[in-house]
């Protein structure tokens, strides 16, 4: 989910590809990018962020933290993220996955210790990623242009329309003071985002043109979440 502070990367098959070929291949296909111009220069402006402060900050996290508490805490904050999926879910009419969501969400809050463990996978009750941006893009409508938020990196107009929708089913939102809200919602990003620290690094090291690796494979993730 994409939330204050987070810097965002949709992998999907282009990590197990070669990062060269994968630019040269989607820079000689057109695509609707106007802001194209503001989109770049606000990738370098995020990514200076990433590497003068997020990348230590993950790198600390990661190097404190052990594997197994890491494990834990990113189990909690995804089960947090259970209300908006069961929603997601049920606005596409897709029952039997807002029904493995409800079940995944009561066992994981109960005998998962708040989340801690995924008692739920063990269980064989798995999720599916959604949120309103995937909705509005199931309901037919299309992802406008590609937008590059400050912070929040790599998305298209749909989505960041859908951002205030997002957080209204979320219940980190809720939590009071506001402040004690947004320490959740910056600790949920650190988390996943340390998670995927390696191909970060991958992207901002190997590629010719970080930009469009990160605008590519958003595209053809959310697409593929669409088409799910």
């Amino acid at each position: 989910m994409k939330k204050l502070y987070l810097i965002l990367i949709f992998v999907c098959s282009c990590y197990a590809l070669d990062l060269e070929s994968f630019e040269q291949e989607y820079q000689q296909q057109p695509i609707n990018d106007p802001l194209e111009k503001y989109n770049r220069f606000m990738n370098k402006v995020n990514w200076k962020f990433y590497d003068y402060i997020f990348s230590p900050v993950l790198k600390g996290y990661n190097w404190i933290i052990p594997l197994g508490f890491r494990m834990g805490i990113e189990n909690f904050f995804e089960n947090l993220n259970s209300p908006l999926r069961f929603l997601g879910h049920m606005l596409v009419l897709q029952p039997q996955d807002a029904l493995n969501e409800l079940g995944r969400f009561s066992l994981n809050s109960t005998v998962g210790m708040l989340g801690f463990f995924d008692v739920a996978s063990a269980n064989k009750l798995y999720s599916k990623d959604t949120d309103f941006g995937i909705v509005f893009g199931k309901w037919g409508i299309g992802e406008g242009f590609p937008l590059v938020l400050p912070i929040l990196g790599q998305s298209n107009l749909r989505d960041t329309l859908a951002l205030p929708l997002n957080s209204f089913a979320t219940p980190i939102t809720y939590v009071k003071p506001t402040s004690y809200a947004m320490g959740l919602y910056v600790i949920d990003k650190i988390v996943y985002a340390a998670q995927h620290k390696d191909i970060l690094d991958s992207i901002r090291k190997d590629s010719l043109d970080n930009y469009i690796v990160m605008r590519q494979s958003y595209q053809a993730y959310r697409e593929k979440l669409i088409k799910e």
